[in-house]
């Protein structure tokens, strides 16, 4: 008999234990309406009540480079087009996340675009995941999920910065749940659409979203192969179409949006480029030991063991898309894991990218916690436990977060061996007859599954010596122990002066002018290295932090032939200095200022360097 999913051959005469009916009358119309907004609300209460750090640092190689191409991207491609072909404009062809972003630019502004896109990237995540545990187990399940997405501090802080692992993550989960989502017949091939809809666009995100999403699908057909067959051969062909239409849509808006439709070829040309031995030797460790120092990559094992724990029950058949849930979730920790160790792609070493595989991670965890209160979702009050824990939790972290750093060995393992413990004890308690005890029992074992789950994400890594052969020293740092309840105060004022730097400096007036950075300012200054990113800060800047300019700037300068000089810092005073440096180019003051946010200030001049610049062909 199909369950409703178009995935599923389940007996419905015989369900696994915790699993409901669905009411018998539907619910009156208003209340879907109310139901509708408190999904569209979740964001919003989540970030008021857990108060969630809503910008994340951006630790990353050239941090604002994706700001530029939101901000100003037709100039970024005026002044370096050249370097297409050398996979130094990669950045550029990530037009799955780049697009809605460019879009809530232009619609909102910088900071509020930002925050805009942030929550659609929030909705597209809880939506379909509220939707599908609600219609597995019921409405409080839904409200638990939503919170499981919510409260993540992997999550969090990908959505906090503008690298595509903020779109990935929910791109990938939203696509999840709507490939497995239990539907009328009818609707089962709109679900599958909107699930190549958020997969293509994953895809079109970031290179790293390729074997994301090559392993869902593989894991999704696979059961389909092995447990439903009929119309697999339809549900591929939407999948293919829905992605061939929705790459023909970014065609045109990266064209529209940004001055190039080809964006296959920067991707192309960023793949072969990151590919060359120099590339990997700086990104990804000959070795291992790095890992055990990093304590959050035991989550991902942690919770497919929990969920092992929570729906193998012999003599019944795990319900598909929970099945499907299980498998999917499974292989990527796989994949990654293959990637990372025997491969040469540095998929967990570097926090940005180890955070999409929490798209995964994030729905086993929410159908781990729905089957293990299953005794408690056809209870009217009881139902509610799960989502109450799941933000007590946070809380209660929130009041002390004082997790000591540690890596695997040994509170590590104990830690991410207490995950599957609890989970075991969960199940173990709706199995105790009495139902005020079950459920006070499978709430305390709940609090130590979502407990133990949450230090092992936030635990620092721990100072250890210098690794040889590590492209990261182990130390990727993820900001995850301050994402539940930090401050972003200071990363909204960096990210109000780094958009606001193109309008200061203007467009180039032809193709090929180029601009070099020169930081006048400490190394601890990172909102002035974050201002320097949006012109390419590592392949575009002068290596002194002084007036002093070193030969091999000078012949930097000399070989580039830049028409302009962006000076940055923060006294005023060293910059006629610097200018005097500059004198073999024949330098001109543009314009100089000030931009400010807060208690942040960056000093900028522009010089045009005389011996380089020529007018554009055709003024005006």
């Amino acid at each position: 008999m199909n369950d409703g999913s178009g995935t599923a051959g389940l007996d419905v005469s015989l369900p696994p234990p915790g699993a409901v009916s669905p009411p018998a009358r539907p619910w009156p119309a208003w209340t879907r309406w109310l139901e509708a907004l408190g999904v569209a609300l979740s964001p919003a209460a989540a970030a008021l009540v857990l108060r969630l750090r809503l910008m994340a640092p951006s630790i990353l190689p050239d941090p604002a480079l994706h700001t530029s191409y939101i901000v100003e991207g037709r100039d970024v491609i005026t002044r370096y087009g050249w370097l297409a072909h050398v996979g130094l404009l990669r950045e550029g062809g990530r037009v799955g996340f780049l697009v809605p972003a460019r879009l809530a630019y232009l619609a909102f502004g910088a900071v509020p675009g930002f925050f805009v896109i942030r929550y659609m990237f929030a909705l597209i995540a809880v939506g379909p995941v509220y939707l599908l545990l609600r219609r597995l187990y019921g409405p409080a399940a839904g409200v638990a999920g939503i919170v499981v997405v919510l409260s993540s501090p992997v999550i969090i802080t990908a959505w906090g910065t503008d690298y595509p692992d903020s779109a990935i993550v929910s791109y990938v989960l939203g696509g999840m749940a709507c490939l497995v989502m239990p539907s009328a017949p009818r609707w089962r091939r709109a679900w599958l659409a909107a699930a190549g809809v958020l997969m293509t666009l994953a895809l079109w995100s970031h290179l790293i979203a390729v074997p994301l999403v090559g392993v869902t699908l593989a894991a999704w057909l696979g059961v389909r192969l092995v447990r439903e067959r009929a119309g697999l051969p339809g549900d591929l062909a939407v999948l293919a179409g829905v992605a061939a239409a929705v790459t023909g849509l970014l065609v045109l808006a990266s064209a529209m949006l940004f001055g190039y439709a080809n964006f296959f070829a920067l991707t192309w040309a960023g793949y072969r480029y990151l590919s060359q031995a120099s590339q990997t030797a700086i990104w990804h460790s000959a070795n291992w030991r790095w890992a055990p120092y990093v304590s959050y990559l035991l989550v991902p094992p942690a919770v497919v063991a929990a969920f092992a724990v929570a729906v193998i029950r012999r003599g019944h058949a795990v319900r598909i898309p929970v099945l499907m849930v299980g498998v999917m979730a499974a292989t990527q920790v796989a994949v990654y894991a293959l990637l990372q160790f025997a491969g040469s792609v540095q998929m967990l070493e570097q926090h940005y990218l180890s955070s999409t595989l929490w798209a995964g991670v994030g729905l086993a965890f929410a159908v781990t916690l729905a089957e293990l209160a299953g005794p408690l979702w056809d209870r009217p009050l009881a139902q509610w436990l799960p989502a109450a824990v799941l933000v007590a939790v946070p809380l209660g972290y929130e009041a002390g977060p004082r997790v000591p750093a540690f890596g695997w060995l040994p509170f590590g393992v104990i830690v991410a061996v207490a995950v599957i413990i609890a989970a075991a004890a969960a199940r173990a308690s709706g199995w105790i007859r009495q139902p005020a005890v079950a459920a006070a029992a499978i709430g305390l074992a709940l609090v130590a599954f979502a407990g133990a789950a949450l230090v092992l994400t936030v635990a620092r890594i721990p100072h250890h010596r210098p690794l040889p052969q590590t492209a990261t020293g182990g130390e990727p740092a993820p900001a995850y122990s301050s994402a539940l309840g930090g401050s972003a105060t200071g990363y909204i004022n960096s990210y109000r002066i780094i958009a606001a730097l193109p309008g200061f400096v203007g467009r180039a007036t032809y193709p090929g002018e180029q601009i070099l950075i020169w930081r006048i300012a400490p190394r601890k200054d990172l909102y002035v290295k974050y201002a320097a990113g949006m012109y390419h800060d590592g392949f575009n800047s002068l290596a002194s932090r002084t007036t002093h300019i070193w030969p091999a700037d000078l012949r930097q300068i000399r070989n580039r032939r830049p028409a302009e000089m962006l000076l940055l810092g923060n006294p005023a005073e060293p910059f006629p200095a610097a200018a005097r440096a500059l004198a073999p180019f024949r330098p001109s003051l543009v314009h100089a200022g000030e931009l400010r946010a807060g208690r942040l200030v960056l000093r900028v001049w522009l010089l045009r360097l005389g011996t380089y610049y020529h007018p554009p062909a055709h003024p005006g």
